[in-house]
């Protein structure tokens, strides 16, 4: 029983790596940029499918289906930030993307079909015990979700775009007068939050089936991850999306999948309730998070 806990912990370690990266794209819309964008698992959805679709129905090289997989969700997020976002109170966002989402679900579901799809990645396993192993894809996917992160922090902090994006997320009207671009600059936020998207779409693609109902359930596992951790807090949802994973395969692998759900919301609920700020972030402006 032992060893069974601690592959079912370092398995939702790796997963949860990929949920931190794909929740910490969404606390950055939604906490720091002020998008409440509920199209977010719908895209995930489409990157998968387009990535899956690319490589083995149309022959596409990797290196080209990734760029037509980042070019097709920079351009969606600019649509919906010109369109649906732009100019919109938070109530209209939410009611819009909801519907984008919808949209987006059923228009995949009827030109693809509902039938689940497999990469057909031939899985190898990395043995600590005879007992113990992680997936080489799930620690691939992790260490990358963990590199590009930290990357990402460390652009928001070292480089003059990246502090321009700060300055704009706190205070627009006087990063104005020092000379930044506000428009543009949140043009360009939220384009590279829809590149993180494309990756974490690319990534989930590897490891998991393809089909219009994962839309759904990312974006639900990212909404509890980000309001656990604190919205705009992006270490924090990193953190929060480990966890989460990590009880998700233990709940799984203990009790069953059908219990997944109602525990995993039982315990958000909980968790919002004693820490409305987020399990990660002090009562201050999400803005300082990022």
């Amino acid at each position: 029983m032992g060893s069974a806990i601690l592959g079912y912990v370092l398995n939702g370690i790796c997963i949860g790596g990929v949920y931190g990266l794909v929740s910490s794209a969404w606390s950055f819309q939604c906490g720091a940029l002020k998008f409440a964008n509920f199209a977010y698992g719908a895209s995930i959805m489409l990157s998968m499918y387009i990535t899956y679709f690319s490589i083995r129905e149309w022959n596409i090289p990797l290196p080209i289906a990734v760029l037509i997989v980042l070019v097709m969700d920079i351009c969606l997020g600019f649509l919906m930030r010109k369109t649906v976002l732009w100019r919109h109170d938070r109530n209209t966002q939410i009611l819009c993307t909801m519907g984008l989402s919808l949209i987006i679900i059923n228009l995949v579901d009827f030109v693809f079909t509902s039938y689940p799809r497999d990469f057909g990645i031939l899985e190898t396993r990395i043995f600590f015990t005879d007992s113990i192993s992680i997936g080489r894809t799930q620690l691939i996917c992790f260490v990358m979700s963990a590199v590009i992160l930290i990357t990402f922090q460390m652009f928001l902090s070292k480089t003059w775009t990246g502090r321009s994006i700060r300055a704009v997320v706190q205070n627009k009207e006087v990063a104005t007068l020092m000379g930044v671009k506000g428009a543009r600059t949140l043009d360009l936020a939220f384009a590279l939050s829809y590149i993180l998207i494309a990756v974490a779409g690319i990534m989930l693609m590897s490891m998991y089936q393809v089909e219009p109902a994962y839309g759904d359930r990312m974006q639900s596992i990212a909404f509890i991850v980000c309001v656990s951790a604190g919205l705009g807090n992006l270490s924090g949802a990193f953190m929060s999306g480990i966890l989460v994973g990590v009880l998700e395969q233990l709940i799984v692998g203990l009790l069953g999948a059908q219990f997944r759900t109602p525990i995993l919301y039982g315990l958000f609920v909980i968790i919002l309730l004693a820490r409305p700020h987020g399990i990660f972030t002090r009562k201050q402006n999400v803005a300082r998070s990022i």
